[in-house]
């Protein structure tokens, strides 16, 4: 049994999968840290399953790009649960998660992500009879920018889905972590190391040091 985990936006979810099937997902949107809320998830995800953490096979965990504190929480969990199982752990993107979470549109798919500062992290896909195509590269950017490569119509997934689909004729759903979309990017082979955190961006205490007047 496959446990997926995604805490990469201010929402998280904690899945179970076997054999493809989703067989339990947990979500949360209340605003807690994830520190707090992460470790529960999981635990109710497989109570729900009528499973023990001994069923679990593999763990996968979406590693950026996202909110810094989330990525390392959920990295950090993911990590922690597969060594003391002796388990493999893999990471996948976020953003390919938030699309494959909504594998069943046909149709342009366009993940986002709120970078805070006025910029977005997007990427693209097209997706066809439940096959997801990666269109454009993991970016951060404005998002006056990203739309400009997002022509309508297309679906809008991630945690700033609501905030792009304001600006045109655009549809937005599914504005959440998807556990089972980070499970089927593992099932389709799109892998990395769980411990390469993907930020594409400095964190905010890194990039006010490098703003500040040198002396």
């Amino acid at each position: 049994m496959l446990l997926a985990i995604d805490s990469s936006s201010v929402t998280a979810s904690a899945a179970l999968v076997r054999d493809g099937a989703l067989v339990s997902e947990a979500f949360l949107n209340n605003g807690l840290t994830h520190s707090h809320t992460l470790a529960p998830m999981i635990d109710a995800a497989l109570r729900n399953a009528g499973a023990s953490p001994g069923d679990v096979t593999q763990v996968v965990v979406t590693n950026g790009p996202g909110s810094f504190t989330g990525l390392r929480i959920g990295v950090s969990t993911a990590l922690g649960f597969a060594s003391a199982l002796g388990l493999p752990c893999a990471g996948v993107s976020s953003l390919m998660a938030a699309a494959y979470g909504a594998l069943d549109y046909e149709g342009t798919v366009c993940a986002a992500l709120d970078a805070r500062r006025g910029q977005l992290y997007g990427a693209i896909f097209q997706a066809e009879r439940s096959v997801l195509t990666r269109l454009t590269e993991d970016q951060a950017m404005g998002l006056d920018d990203f739309l400009k490569q997002a022509p309508p119509p297309v679906l809008w997934v991630g945690d700033a889905a609501s905030q792009c689909a304001r600006e045109g004729d655009r549809v937005a759903a599914r504005p959440y972590a998807s556990g089972y979309g980070a499970a089927l990017c593992f099932l389709n082979g799109f892998t990395r190391p769980a411990d390469r955190i993907a930020y594409l961006r400095l964190p905010q205490a890194e990039r006010e040091r490098l703003s500040r007047p040198a002396g």
